[in-house]
């Protein structure tokens, strides 16, 4: 009896699970894309940041070697 039942209400089960799995596999992909970006935007970040520091380190020497330059220049006087 219980199997008269299986079978007549199977395609019903077997849609709705495949209709839940799709979902979850949908979830679970839209999760991983956002991940996946939030990764390339750290990236670009880090990138960005490291480019800042080296400029910063370049200006800094550039600052100090013409403050030694404007010394030299203010003892000459």
């Amino acid at each position: 009896m219980i199997d008269k039942y299986i079978m007549a209400y199977a395609p019903y089960i077997a849609g709705i699970l495949s209709a839940v799995v799709a979902y979850l596999s949908l979830r679970e992909s839209q999760r991983k894309t956002k991940h996946d970006e939030m990764m390339d935007l750290l990236d670009k970040v880090n990138k960005d940041n490291d480019r800042l520091r080296q400029e910063n380190s370049q200006l800094r020497k550039e600052n100090t070697h013409l403050n030694e330059k404007l010394e030299a220049l203010q003892h000459a006087k």
